[in-house]
């Protein structure tokens, strides 16, 4: 092999390579190595390294633990409330002619054009409590006084639910396409019904696509922090939050950082596992 020959894939990958390691690899090892000092916020001197303090000051905490319970609990809820209400949309996307399915899409995407922190503060005027919904049952004489709407983990899974939704609706919709037509008429010629057809055929062939809305609105629900903290506030913590806290606020740049790095490594290992066992075909004995 010519030396032309082994060096074009290395040119072709290199840029890629050099972008990845200048904005990903490099800044992950630097925020591994802050993690593992530790820092006095008076003097910002540091005071010892190469320790696992930080470390255990939050896993040893149940405050600390609480609020990652939280944020994997929160992430999850609007994981499956996009899956929920993500899926028939697609659906219908899918079955839809090509001048409804132009502008259908269009609705499904519009809101990524729109800033995220206008569409957080939409839900704030929606939720608040002189928000729509307490202005209209208040009007109503349905409640007496306004209900408790905004600052609840409800309104963190409802605004992260609006923000990643389009994600959710795109995966499925993509893999519905690639579901070919013949499948589904044979099954229905073999005596199925569309419902049993959907069940049997359609939705096992669209869980790639489910997974991969899944992992996309997981890994962005998780490591979310303009919505909670918008929505939520310091009465719903979430770890992006609190890592936010602990950098700006207290100071703690050490502490901040091994926050970061433990909420990426248990997503990580979550989205590791979740694949693994879509991948081993787990999920199939639902649809049998």
């Amino acid at each position: 092999m010519r030396v032309g020959d082994r060096i074009a894939p290395w040119v072709l990958v290199g840029p890629v390579l050099l972008l990845f390691a200048a904005f990903f690899a490099v800044p992950i090892l630097l925020l591994l190595a802050g993690s593992v000092e530790r820092v006095d916020t008076a003097t910002f001197q540091v005071i010892d390294r190469l320790t696992l303090f930080n470390y255990k000051k939050f896993l040893l905490d149940r405050f600390y633990l609480g609020v990652l319970g939280t944020t994997l609990r929160i992430s999850v809820l609007v994981t499956l409330a996009a899956i929920v209400t993500g899926y028939p949309v697609a659906t219908y996307l899918h079955r839809a002619g090509a001048r409804e399915r132009a502008l259908l899409m269009l609705l499904v995407v519009s809101p990524l054009l729109v800033s995220l922190v206008i569409r957080s503060y939409g839900w704030v005027i929606v939720l608040g409590p002189r928000g729509l919904i307490n202005s209209v049952l208040t009007g109503l004489h349905l409640i007496a006084a306004p209900l408790k709407l905004i600052h609840t983990e409800t309104a963190v899974v409802v605004g992260l639910t609006h923000v990643f939704y389009p994600f959710m609706v795109l995966a499925i919709y993509s893999s519905l396409q690639n579901i070919d037509p013949a499948v589904v008429q044979a099954a229905q010629n073999l005596g199925a019904s569309p419902r049993r057809a959907f069940w049997r055929v359609t939705l096992p062939l669209s869980v790639p696509g489910v997974v991969a809305g899944s992992l996309i609105v997981f890994a962005l629900s998780v490591s979310s922090f303009v919505t909670p903290a918008l929505l939520g506030g310091p009465w719903v913590k979430v770890v992006a939050y609190l890592a936010w806290e602990q950098n700006l606020i207290v100071l703690d740049w050490s502490f901040a950082a091994a926050i970061a790095v433990i909420l990426l490594a248990v997503t990580a290992l979550i989205m590791y596992a979740y694949n693994r066992l879509v991948e081993r075909g787990w999920f199939a004995g639902v649809f049998q």
